[in-house]
């Protein structure tokens, strides 16, 4: 079994939603250049797999028909007039996603990662939020199918409200939101206990202390709801210098946080995607580099508390 498995190709680099635009590829570039030289440096096995175009019908899963064949024409909002380029990668953002789970459950690996993953704001008839289509949302009702249990956590600073509504009727799934409240989209003020969609909205300059225990409270719900998978929507935009958040997560930090549900989880499938990160050449991939480092070599729980409590 590999250490991990990634999806990546090089035409990543082209998910640039305009020159100026918060959205940068080179961003996941730059994280699969880090990711490959940790690899070689800390002896990490690994395969990494070219990501395929998400079908019609896994995306009709959670989208709309007229939504699917606008972005196949090259229409979103999150870009400007058409760009079949964009509508192309939008298919492969998704089903690269699908394809980490597929290594997930052939058992390939305990750790898949894509680092474009985690589009959570896309909505079941609409782009939002620089995201197109809600490629968790739809893994997780796919493994739904097979008959798993899915938690997902979501660490990115701003509320997973299209993965909390598209799967909140999908009693095999549980969402469980750590952001900061009063941004983009203004939502996951509440849980909503009975559709197992939680929120931990946070205040202005929250950081490791508050990301903790937003992760030990996913912890104890994950393992009372049984999650046979967990996906981890891993947000970089959480870092204290992101330009588009106030909260004020570290390196390490991060490295802890995925380090704790890797420990409480240790022979559990986790799906990562990158979500959110506007710091594209320096601690976006710096914060993914540090999360997946947590789930594929873990410091134990009482080495990841005693790091913030001593921060």
């Amino acid at each position: 079994m590999q250490d991990f498995v990634l999806v990546h190709t090089p035409d990543y680099g082209n998910w640039s939603l305009g020159t100026t635009h918060p959205t940068q590829g080179r961003r996941y570039i730059n994280a699969f250049n880090l990711l490959m030289q940790t690899a070689k440096d800390e002896n990490y096995t690994f395969d990494i797999v070219e990501p395929r175009r998400a079908s019609f019908s896994e995306l009709l899963e959670v989208h709309d028909l007229q939504h699917v064949v606008s972005v196949d024409d090259g229409f979103s909002d999150e870009w400007s007039d058409q760009n079949p380029v964009l509508g192309d990668l939008a298919f492969r953002l998704a089903g690269g996603t699908i394809n980490a789970m597929d290594e997930l459950v052939a058992k390939r690996t305990l750790t898949a990662i894509n680092f474009t993953g985690a589009k959570h704001h896309a909505q079941e008839s609409y782009s939002s939020g620089f995201c197109v289509f809600a490629d968790f949302a739809l893994t997780a009702n796919i493994l739904t199918e097979f008959g798993y249990r899915v938690a997902i956590l979501d660490i990115d600073a701003h509320h997973g409200d299209g993965t909390e509504n598209l799967t909140l009727m999908n009693e095999m799934v549980l969402t469980f939101s750590i952001h900061e409240w009063g941004i983009f989209p203004l939502t996951g003020d509440k849980d909503y206990p009975e559709f197992s969609a939680y929120n931990e909205p946070l205040s202005q300059y929250a950081g490791d202390r508050e990301l903790f225990d937003g992760v030990n409270r996913f912890i104890k719900l994950a393992k009372q709801f049984g999650a046979d998978f967990i996906l981890i929507a891993g947000g970089a935009d959480g870092h204290v210098t992101d330009p588009l958040s106030s909260l004020m997560y570290t390196l390490n930090g991060v490295h802890h946080a995925t380090s704790l549900v890797r420990f409480a989880f240790p022979d559990t499938p986790i799906l990562f995607g990158g979500a959110g990160g506007y710091q594209p050449d320096t601690n976006t991939p710096l914060m993914w580099l540090n999360m997946v480092k947590g789930l594929i070599s873990p410091v134990t729980y009482e080495e990841a508390i005693d790091a913030v409590l001593n921060d």
